[in-house]
């Protein structure tokens, strides 16, 4: 690579790709190639590398002017030759591996786009069992990441994909793993029916879908084996990719997508309710576990694994959660080998429990470990639905440029206080309409944050009188019923630890965390009778003289350490 970027050479890393690949054609011994190691430079021995089978646009990167003789080019061919004799010289027969360098470190690199952390290959191919010499089909594979590691394992692979045939990395990467780039392990060949749609299906799957890719109107589209029903019902490449392969799969599909597809509404909903009773009365939803940031190659998002085993299972699925906590992207291998166990079900943990079908249907469907991890104590019998006690005020539609409806705007950085928020509110935003009451924040509201830093909470106080205000994109309203609850009790049991401990499991986020309203709505909150919260009341108020006693500390404190020696000089 560093031979290709000092010449300012297309891409580098092709360009080592390339050339790793015809050092490896050469020097198992191909018995199409009769050439050695040091004839790299010679461009007879590119062509007949060519007619031995290796791809033509390998050849590009490698030796773009297959004709040209210009001195550079001849230098750039002779260094090339002369690393390639060096490395073969130091490894001898051993196997050139150069899948450390892909997904080395997490890097977000492009090149590793489309690959997964080492750790978490090596729990997919653990996650799917033995292999007893059968074929595995991996429809999406980039960069041949698990089609190697799969080989390496002692699987058979299908490599028919519904994208573009295979890819070049793909390719040289497999030349480098086996010094040639037709496996006779790998397929890719499908079979159709008697209008040219694929019909294959196999026993085992690894499916890792693109992200993000429209379904309408692609390569993908034709690959539907619902007659059309699985477009209608999934517009989007994970949640269409899953429907899909699990009906192509007999036995047993592992798939890899982003965290979403276990809790969003709408299609992926669909999906979740699609995969819980496909089986009838049998369970085919083995595992779900959810995935730090930072397992794929490109992305610093979050990920996730379904186990389907078609046919059925247990009742239960298996919630396994290796990805909660905030920390280094570089990290996430490292946890996912420290979670490896617990994902296979073999150690008993707090990270990690079986959960009936019918607590996730009473759960919205839900298939995020999270919210099934974090218990909290029994509320009791006096526990009711935030829904039942409040009205959520959901931000409006702001617009971007100044317009005629100009309102103040309530959000996260005012939620840091037990004291209402009374004092006059610095930003200002623009609606694209004028804003109805429903939508104006009152007195006595509580302002509570759901995107983001998730939980902040702080009762609404005379700054709502002074000029019409709304919450922020990151933030709703709850505006408590007043034959039911008091608001400063409830903002008080919001803020507590049971309260947030509560929160903690409802929230969830492939990259930014976020609850919905309608989960939160649906979070349980003891509702003792109106006496009895206005004897807690008097905690609240206790909570705001301290308030105010720190604050006036804090003033004297920066007072007495500035008052002889300030910072400006006279």
């Amino acid at each position: 690579m560093e031979l290709a970027r000092k010449d300012g050479y297309g891409d580098a890393w092709l360009f080592a790709l390339a050339w790793l690949a015809a050092g490896r054609m050469v020097t198992v011994g191909n018995a199409n190639v009769a050439a050695n190691i040091h004839q790299l430079a010679e461009l007879d021995t590119w062509k007949a590398l060519l007619e031995a089978g290796y791809p033509a646009e390998g050849m590009d990167h490698a030796v773009a002017q297959r004709t040209s003789m210009s001195i550079q080019d001849l230098g750039r061919r002779a260094a090339a030759t002369s690393i390639l004799v060096e490395l073969h010289r130091e490894l001898g027969d051993l196997p050139w591996d150069v899948l450390p360098w892909f997904v080395d470190g997490g890097t977000r690199r492009l090149e590793a786009e489309g690959t997964v952390v080492p750790e978490l290959a090596a729990l997919l191919f653990d996650l799917l069992g033995a292999p007893n010499d059968c074929e595995l089909w991996i429809p999406f594979d980039l960069r041949g990441q698990l089609t190697v590691e799969a080989l390496r394992r002692g699987w058979r692979v299908l490599a028919a994909s519904p994208l573009l045939a295979w890819t070049l990395p793909a390719q040289l990467l497999l030349t480098i793993e086996a010094g040639h780039p037709d496996h006779p392990k790998v397929r890719r060949d499908v079979d159709r029916d008697s209008a040219g749609r694929p019909i294959s299906r196999a026993n085992y799957s690894l499916v890792m879908p693109p992200f993000g890719v429209q379904v309408k109107d692609s390569r993908l589209a034709m690959w539907d084996a619902s007659g059309g029903k699985g477009l209608e019902q999934f517009a989007r490449s994970e949640s269409w990719a899953i429907h899909e392969f699990v009906n192509r799969t007999n036995k047993r599909a592992v798939f890899v997508a982003t965290q979403g597809v276990l809790f969003a509404k709408g299609q992926e909903q669909r999906l979740r309710e699609y995969l819980l009773h496909r089986g009838g009365g049998c369970n085919e939803v083995e595992a779900v576990i959810s995935l730090p940031p930072g397992v794929f190659g490109a992305a610093g998002i979050a990920g996730a694994l379904l186990v389907v085993k078609p046919g059925g299972g247990n009742d239960d699925v298996y919630m396994a959660d290796l990805g909660s906590g905030r920390r280094s992207l570089q990290e996430a291998g490292d946890i996912v080998a420290a979670g490896h166990e617990i994902a296979l079900g073999k150690v008993t943990t707090d990270k990690a429990r079986p959960v009936s079908r019918n607590e996730i249907a009473a759960n919205e469907y839900s298939l995020a470990p999270s919210r099934y991890l974090r218990r909290v104590a029994d509320l009791g019998a006096s526990a009711v639905a935030l829904g039942d006690i409040c009205t959520a005020l959901r931000p409006p539609t702001t617009s971007k440029d100044p317009s005629p409806f100009e309102v103040a705007e309530v959000g996260q950085q005012d939620l840091n206080h037990w004291q209402t928020i009374s004092h006059e509110l610095e930003k200002t935003t623009y609606l694209k309409a004028s804003p109805k009451p429903a939508v104006l924040v009152q007195p006595g509201d509580i302002v509570f944050s759901i995107k983001g830093t998730v939980g902040k909470a702080a009762l609404m106080g005379g700054a709502a009188q002074d000029r019409p205000t709304v919450v922020s994109q990151s933030c709703l309203a709850l505006r408590p019923s007043s034959d039911r609850v008091i608001p400063q009790y409830l903002l008080m049991y919001l803020r507590s630890p049971h309260g947030q401990a509560q929160l903690e499991g409802l929230q969830v986020g492939a990259g930014v965390q976020h609850i919905s309203p309608s989960t939160l709505l649906n979070m349980q909150v003891p509702v003792p009778p109106l006496e009895a919260q206005r004897e807690a009341c008097a905690d609240y108020d206790r909570l705001c003289e301290l308030e105010a006693q720190v604050a006036q500390l804090q003033g004297e404190i920066g007072d007495l350490t500035k008052h002889r020696w300030p910072a400006e000089v006279q």
